[in-house]
């Protein structure tokens, strides 16, 4: 494998001061200044809710809002007690010391916030906040009529517009075309074919055209050209693997459960089954309404799983397990209601709905329903609920509070969506019951949605701006007769396919992306889609587009996720990658996928340093870049002949003469003697060793298997002897006693310094933690246990010598138990000889490498390599 080793000099600083500032010390404020700064954030976030004036009823008799009201307290006493902690309620209420009175009751605080609060009281509790007075009680939002919102009303098909440009291919570019006009915006031309054939490969399939592809586009003059194009690329079977990704986005889709409790198996067993149905769904474009009946109850429309519709179910199912039912049920009302209606009923757990008509009673109808269904173990699918034999209707739980129980809330629709004699949800749990009331046609919220969502993806701006939230607060899109003529249309025929192509056949979709500068200061959004919009490929698309022009990507569909951050991985699609909910990789992180979590309304892009520095370094890259360098489709012909064909396999057009001039001045120039830089990944090492009470290390051993993505004592698992000790890119675990504690060895290649700035973290609550050290040579230079704490520790330096190890020693600090552990760390090692090294412990985190020699990359493969992390190749305009 081969590497580079840029200047990173700007990114790890700025990592460093990141986390630095992470650790400022409180003994550096002044008691007021640490209220202000520590302490009333965190009581606004996470207790004025349900406790202030504003919460109105819904906090009881306690408010945390002044001081006056903190020393108060409520029915059980002082919530603060200035130096006493025994005596302040408030501690024992976010330690979850005494049953019935968590809080907050949607999961405890970390410790590092309770510890913040127990440090302000046991100084004096410092609080200037004075009794606020009263102001009359708002107006519930339960009190207002649902159709007086616009979201909540069915959509009616608008007249057109009566002048009508001419170049208008469908109704929605004249909707645009007139409300743009009174705002005095002019629409741009349609962008040229190079660009449009470019935009429609990202949109409809995630990859780029091949330049033949693109000069028969661009040269074919038939009037039909470009819709034929759209109707081959929505039948291709990418299509279905392209939105597929987009939806299992709003399912935070993973193939983990989550934390590991008690023991039970990671793997969420039969998630690709849910995977597979949502591509084999949109590719073969099922109704929209059955593709929802599926997923609530495919128990009902396939119960045998004849047709395979009960891996549907995997939307309810394949979310996080939590140990708390209703927290589970919270979850999946969650995806529920965020996906499929746009409302936010989550909200209303513990109280009403702060701003939508959403009552605590909807919740609970819902979760209703919910806990009438469960999750048979023998089922034909893995992923299928069913209902139970005694459904029932389940009480309201005040403040969230399961000892608080107060009237029983009916199984049956949302209050804002119901008819006034609408009956109760009766046939088994309601879940078919739920799913009818979803896909009816005259639902105004369930067609809304999915139509913002398609617009979203396929223009790069969406029509509602909170495609997950159409409640009170949101205002209607710019041009409202947009959303509501799709909204129509698709209720109508519940096309995926056929919207889709509506959408992309349109005058709004093709135009251009530049505009003047009078037009970008006069609308900067472009909510009134008068020019495209410049976009950047998400991870998925900008990985296979590299894979695809490498020559190397695997057209295989369905079946077992594959780990695709390690050496090795087969190069399939990245929707077939795995998602590992607990310890989602860096790499995904660092380039913006959705969070498995929860449901992800739509992605945000971040532009941070880490993504450049995967481009720059990464073998996974330099392994595409040198395919693609030395692919058939590229002869050995002269530099010029060369640079003309991987531009053209590449980029897909031809370079331009002063580009050509540049790439064959560039390809002349004889590379650095200077010898080549180590593959970072050949730094490291994995292994366990016998330490000695202090840390230090007496023998050390490399572990001899790899398998799972992690390194291990044998293939047995836990070993006989060394137990649960392993090493994988993020995660590890320490054996037991004297013997098993697991060591990270970065090795290195001259005299030097090298600087650490990382993260070590224990997750939980039990046990006696693990203990965490640096050591070189036999100098043991920072040690510190961590127990259920996530702590980023500050940039530090220390000398090394040339085949000196800096090694990353965990420990079970005394016990075996409960010692999984987190730790990333970036090194900068700054060599006497002038070289500069930057490595990661997770990004060149590898199994066994193959035993070739490391090389600097060629001036062909460094040119290459240049076209391949271009904004020409990373954009789509």
């Amino acid at each position: 494998m081969r590497s580079f080793a840029p200047n990173c000099r700007i990114a790890f600083s700025c990592v460093a001061a990141f986390l630095t500032f992470c650790g400022v010390s409180r003994a550096d404020e002044s008691p007021l200044d640490f209220f202000e700064s520590k302490i009333r954030p965190l009581l606004v976030e996470h207790c004025y809710e349900c406790h202030s004036a504003d919460a109105g009823e819904a906090g009881g008799n306690l408010r945390l809002d002044s001081a006056a009201a903190t020393r108060r307290g409520g029915g059980r006493g002082a919530a603060v007690v200035p130096g006493n902690l025994d005596e302040s309620m408030l501690i024992h209420a976010v330690g979850y010391s005494e049953p019935g009175m968590e809080m907050p009751p949607t999961g405890k605080l970390p410790d590092e916030q309770i510890q913040l609060l127990r440090d302000w009281i046991k100084t004096g509790a410092e609080d200037p906040r004075e009794e606020a007075t009263a102001e009359p009680k708002a107006a519930s939002p339960l009190d207002r009529d649902p159709a007086s919102h616009w979201a909540f009303v069915t959509p009616l098909r608008p007249t057109a517009p009566q002048s009508v440009n001419a170049d208008a291919r469908d109704v929605v570019d004249a909707f645009f075309v007139a409300a743009a006009k009174q705002q005095n915006l002019q629409p741009e031309s349609v962008a040229d074919r190079a660009t449009l054939i470019r935009r429609l490969y990202f949109d409809l399939a995630g990859l780029v055209p091949s330049i033949t592809e693109t000069d028969e586009f661009v040269a074919d003059k038939h009037p039909l050209a470009y819709d034929r194009l759209v109707d081959k690329l929505i039948a291709a079977p990418e299509f279905g693997e392209r939105f597929g990704r987009h939806w299992m986005d709003v399912a935070r889709y993973a193939d983990t459960v989550g934390y590991n409790f008690a023991g039970r198996e990671r793997r969420l067993i039969g998630s690709e089954r849910f995977r597979d149905w949502t591509i084999a769904a949109f590719a073969g474009d099922m109704p929209y309404d059955k593709m929802i009946r599926h997923q609530l109850s495919g128990d009902r429309t396939d119960p045998d799983n004849a047709q395979g519709n009960l891996d549907a179910m995997g939307f309810l199912t394949v979310g996080r397990l939590f140990q708390n039912k209703f927290d589970l049920v919270d979850d999946r009302i969650d995806v529920i209601t965020r996906g499929l209606l746009g409302m936010t009923v989550a909200c209303a757990r513990c109280h009403d709905h702060k701003f939508d008509p959403i009552p605590t009673a909807d919740y609970y109808s819902l979760a209703g329903i919910l806990l009438s269904s469960e999750q048979p173990e023998d089922g034909s699918s893995p992923l299928m609920m069913r209902d139970k034999a005694e459904p029932s209707d389940e009480r309201i739980m005040l403040r969230g509070q399961s000892g608080n129980r107060g009237d029983v809330a009916p199984r049956q629709f949302l209050t804002a969506l119901r008819k006034a004699d609408e009956p109760r949800f009766d046939d088994g749990s309601g879940r078919a019951q739920l799913a009818d009331r979803i896909t009816a046609s005259d639902n105004p919220l369930t067609y809304r949605v999915m139509v913002n969502r398609l617009w979203t993806h396929l223009i790069g701006q969406s029509l509602v701006q909170t495609p997950s939230d159409f409640g009170f607060r949101t205002e209607p899109p710019a041009v409202p007769e947009v959303l509501d003529e799709l909204a129509t249309d698709f209720a109508e025929h519940k096309s995926i396919k056929r919207m889709v192509r509506r959408i992309v056949t349109t005058q709004t979709y093709q135009r251009q992306s530049t505009a003047s500068d009078a037009a970008m200061q006069q609308d900067p959004e472009n909510r009134f889609a008068m020019r495209g919009n410049l976009r950047r490929r998400d991870f998925e698309s900008q990985r296979d587009s590299m894979l695809q022009v490498a020559g190397q990507l695997q057209r295989v569909t369905g079946g077992e996720p594959v780990d695709i951050s390690v050496a090795g991985a087969p190069p399939r699609r990245t929707v077939y990658a795995f998602i590992d909910r607990q310890n989602l990789p860096g790499l995904f992180r660092t380039f913006d996928i959705a969070s498995p979590d929860a449901h992800t309304p739509q992605r945000h892009y971040t532009t941070i340093p880490q993504q450049s520095l995967f481009m720059l370094n990464s073998p996974l890259v330099m392994d595409t870049v040198i395919h693609a360098a030395s692919s058939p489709v590229v002869s050995a012909g002269d530099d010029r002949q060369w640079v003309e064909q991987v531009f053209a396999r590449v980029l897909g057009r031809v370079p331009s003469e002063p580009e050509l001039q540049l790439a064959t001045d560039f390809l002349a120039v004889a590379l650095s003697p200077s010898g080549p830089m180590p593959d970072p990944r050949r730094q490291w090492s994995y292994g366990l060793a016998t330490i000695d009470p202090r840390g230090f290390i007496h023998q050390w051993q490399p572990f001899p298997v790899f398998e799972r993505d992690r390194w291990q004592a044998s293939s047995t698992y836990p070993d006989p002897v060394f137990g649960h000790a392993q090493i994988a890119a993020e995660r590890g675990h320490p054996g037991g006693g004297l013997g098993g504690a697991v060591v990270r060895r970065w090795s290195a290649p001259a005299d030097g310094t090298v600087t650490v700035v990382g993260v070590m973290g224990h997750n939980s609550d039990q046990g006696d933690g693990v203990r965490a050290t640096f050591a070189i040579g036999e100098s043991v230079h920072w040690q510190e246990v961590q127990k259920s704490s996530h702590r980023p520790y500050d940039a530090m330096t220390w000398p090394i010598k040339q085949g000196q190890s800096l090694d990353l020693i965990v420990d079970d600090n005394g016990s075996p138990s409960f010692d999984s552990y987190f730790w990333r760390t970036q090194i900068r090692f700054e060599g006497h000889d002038g070289r500069t090294i930057e490595s990661s412990s997770v990004d060149d985190f590898s199994g066994p490498l193959a035993d070739d020699a490391a090389r600097v990359l060629s001036r062909r493969e460094q040119f290459t390599h240049l076209l391949m992390i271009s904004n020409e190749f990373a954009f789509v305009d």
